[in-house]
């Protein structure tokens, strides 16, 4: 339709048809036609339709309105308020779990040691030699395993280890001790 070429009607045209429209039997047959006039109940609708609306809210929507505001408004109070809160605790330190600053196993072989100097035949057995030189590693061990431990013993796996390392250490002496 948008292709189809326009035309524009002469002048002589237009008056053509204004001078039929003027005629006395198209006036005659507009005169005839009924006149018909509408009760005051449509034109109230027809009013009705044509002014502007009024928005009218119930005391439902006011409430949802309010609470919504007040959602809004506490949500930007709990974003904006500074959350930064000091918390501590205290803590009791087990004796049971610290570790004993003299050790006993250390004492034992320094009192084999001394008794060597006294008797060098036993000292000088290669199965002792082996015993001493074993128990001088796991005496090495046990003190970078209490430096990684700490003071306050707070790895399990480590004191498990170094409790083993113990047990080797206490087994050696008793060895070393049957020997002498």
């Amino acid at each position: 339709m948008y292709n189809l070429p326009e035309y524009e009607p002469n002048e002589e045209v237009w008056n053509n048809i204004a001078s039929k429209l003027s005629e006395g039997a198209l006036q005659n047959a507009l005169e005839k036609l009924p006149s018909y006039e509408p009760t005051d109940a449509v034109w109230n609708q027809i009013d009705d339709k044509l002014s502007p609306k009024t928005i009218k809210f119930s005391a439902w929507k006011w409430v949802s309105v309010a609470a919504s505001i007040a959602i809004i408004m506490g949500v930007f109070y709990w974003l904006s308020t500074d959350k930064q809160q000091i918390r501590y605790s205290e803590e009791r330190i087990d004796k049971d779990l610290l570790l004993n600053p003299v050790d006993d196993s250390q004492q034992q072989y320094e009192m084999i040691v001394a008794y060597c100097k006294q008797q060098t035949y036993v000292c000088q057995n290669p199965e002792f030699v082996s015993l001493k030189t074993e128990l001088e590693e796991l005496n090495s061990a046990s003190k970078q395993l209490k430096e990684a431990v700490g003071r306050y013993n707070t790895e399990p796996e480590l004191m498990a280890q170094l409790t083993s390392i113990e047990q080797q250490k206490s087994e050696i002496i008793r060895k070393m001790a049957a020997q002498i």
